[in-house]
């Protein structure tokens, strides 16, 4: 029910008074809206330069597959391969662009009150869009993980896109606000860990920086609160929640729901002498 009691009496029946809370549903449906025309623009964007770098470059077979061979099979797999790469390449470069014109929204506490939206809960609506954008690519989107994470567009997804990291991975984790999370040197992060930007309860939405230093790990199916700061070579357990806010020392090991420190670790310098 979005319905709340007030703590006053109504003077006439005496019973307490209703006061009706912010429906959101249409701040949502917006924002679907805002995700359908981006993922929709970078998509077909990316499909049009795609098929026009490959007619310039005069790169598709003039025969066509009616009949053909095994040999003509390949070299049309390879040059649906090649289409493929440009897709990626400039789908990538789409998110880059777009991220350069959307302002990174100010730390801060904004109320969700159902007016107007606020300027940086529309900034943060449009990096959420691009973040899904970026880790739930469409076909054939599959390797947009390795073409942000590899020369030379690793050099302006870090910087300009987010995160902010020293770090690589073999999987992408998932990072639901990339321009408010900083990873350090050789950060660690699980299959299916999330580490958010910022936190929401039932009256504001708080956007806040979220580091993670250097030799950190944050094990699987864990998840970190905006606001947590996780200092260089500590360990959180797998399957764990940091709360927003949380501040974990160096070298010290957390775990649970809520994470808590359960014991101090070496430092990492000893580990490798």
């Amino acid at each position: 029910m979005n319905r709340q009691l007030n703590d006053a009496a109504d003077p006439l029946s005496g019973s307490p008074t209703e006061t009706k809370t912010p429906d959101m549903r249409n701040a949502l449906r917006w924002f679907l809206v805002l995700d359908l025309f981006i993922r929709l623009f970078l998509w077909t964007g990316a499909l049009g330069l795609a098929f026009g770098a490959m007619n310039s470059l005069n790169w598709w077979p003039h025969e066509n597959l009616e009949g053909a061979g095994w040999g003509l099979c390949w070299v049309w797999g390879k040059r649906i391969g090649g289409f493929v790469i440009f897709f990626n390449l400039f789908y990538v470069s789409g998110l880059i662009v777009l991220r350069m014109l959307t302002p990174t929204p100010t730390e801060g506490r904004y109320p969700l009150n159902g007016g107007p939206p606020n300027r940086q809960l529309l900034f943060s609506a449009i990096l959420g869009a691009l973040a899904k954008a970026r880790y739930d690519a469409p076909f054939p989107g599959f390797f947009v993980f390795h073409v942000a994470n590899l020369p030379p567009l690793c050099w302006l997804m870090g910087p300009i896109f987010g995160p902010k990291s020293k770090s690589c991975y073999a999987v992408d984790p998932n990072i639901l606000d990339p321009q408010g999370v900083t990873l350090g040197r050789n950060v660690t992060i699980g299959f299916n860990t999330t580490v958010a930007g910022h936190y929401q309860d039932r009256e504001a939405l708080t956007i806040k920086r979220t580091i993670i230093e250097d030799n950190a790990v944050v094990g699987a199916h864990s998840a970190v609160g905006g606001g947590a700061h996780i200092k260089a070579g500590a360990v959180i357990r797998a399957g764990s929640i940091v709360l927003p806010n949380t501040v974990v020392g160096e070298n010290e090991f957390w775990g649970g729901s809520p994470a808590r420190r359960l014991r101090e670790l070496p430092p990492t310098e000893s580990l490798t002498s």
